[in-house]
């Protein structure tokens, strides 16, 4: 411990905070656990679709005929992650809003923040070792859920995973991390500059509920094409030329709706992983290099957010007499 640096230390007595506390734990086993029920769900569904081609192949081989009779269908089980992803993008950030909330709060509560900070120690070494061993926690949480998803989802849908899809997996972990992140960064600034803990929780589910669950949904609500299964101008069977002169007399109304849904960091993550994952059906098999290239913009979206919250955090001045006082 003595070779560590003021920040390293902080970061690790945070990070054994952290792992002793139960609650922490628990919503976090929640989250594997509510992610785990929707992956079962489809795997079932998708092992049934596997097994049913077996049945057809082997009744064409009993009587004789080529299996080149029936075309042999194309599974992608990593579809089956997109619960887990919207699973991630709500309860996800909502625990790591909570993480930020006992980083912040866990000193305030003890009144030991005001007698840290009068060590010699730099409020910008307290506040990056703090953060450091948030993003630790929120790192180790991702990658057991999603490793825990992926080892179940190579058991139990009959479909094994490749190099390639853990690859894209591994992907996701990282961007996730960046993501739930900025929620954790969320948290933690406003639990230690606002004079109440608990008015700094409110507010911090608050920025949850709008960016989360209302901009994505208003955003989703005003897209005619998820009103109908498969998209309207797929319903009524509208050519693409005519598709594009009709979007043509929409532009504002578009333009509207796709800045309301720009405007979540949510969303972005969302569009990134169901691109790399392919579960939105456009990106289904295509390779990661321009999957990449397309999603970079939302890359940078979430990362220029995150990266805002942290230097915020760095940068804000704390005062100990007032924090001491909660």
């Amino acid at each position: 411990m003595s070779n560590l640096t003021p920040i390293g230390i902080i970061a690790a007595k945070d990070m054994r905070d952290a792992l002793q506390d139960r609650f922490i734990l628990i919503v976090t086993g929640f989250l594997g656990l509510a992610a785990a029920v929707a992956l079962v769900t489809g795997a079932i569904a998708l092992r049934g679709d596997l097994a049913t081609y077996a049945a057809a192949k082997a009744t064409l081989l009993s009587i004789g005929k080529s299996v080149d009779a029936i075309k042999a269908p194309e599974f992608y089980p990593l579809r089956l992650l997109r619960g887990a992803i919207e699973q991630i993008e709500i309860i996800g950030a909502a625990i790591a809003i909570l993480i930020g909330y006992r980083a912040a709060a866990s000193e305030r509560g003890r009144q030991t923040l005001a007698l840290i900070l009068t060590r010699p120690l730099r409020n910008w070494q307290f506040v990056a070792g703090k953060m450091l061993a948030g993003l630790a926690v929120l790192a180790v949480g991702l990658a057991g859920v999603l490793a825990g998803l992926a080892l179940l989802l190579h058991l139990t849908s009959g479909v094994g995973l490749g190099g390639d899809d853990l690859l894209r997996i591994g992907l996701v972990w990282a961007v996730a991390l960046i993501y739930t992140a900025c929620f954790f960064l969320l948290g933690f600034v406003l639990t230690l500059h606002m004079r109440q803990p608990s008015h700094a929780l409110l507010a911090g589910f608050a920025v949850w509920l709008l960016l989360v669950l209302i901009a994505p949904q208003i955003g989703d609500t005003l897209d005619p094409d998820n009103q109908v299964a498969g998209g309207v101008f797929a319903q009524l069977h509208i050519a693409k030329p005519d598709q594009t002169e009709i979007m043509k007399r929409f532009a504002s109304f578009e333009s509207l709706r796709n800045g309301i849904e720009a405007g979540s960091v949510t969303k972005h993550f969302e569009r990134f992983s169901f691109a790399i994952l392919g579960i939105k059906p456009i990106y289904t098999g295509m390779a990661i290099a321009p999957i990449l290239t397309e999603m970079f913009a939302n890359l940078v979206w979430i990362l220029l957010t995150a990266l805002g919250l942290v230097s915020l955090a760095l940068a804000l001045p704390l005062n100990p007499n007032r924090l001491a006082k909660a």
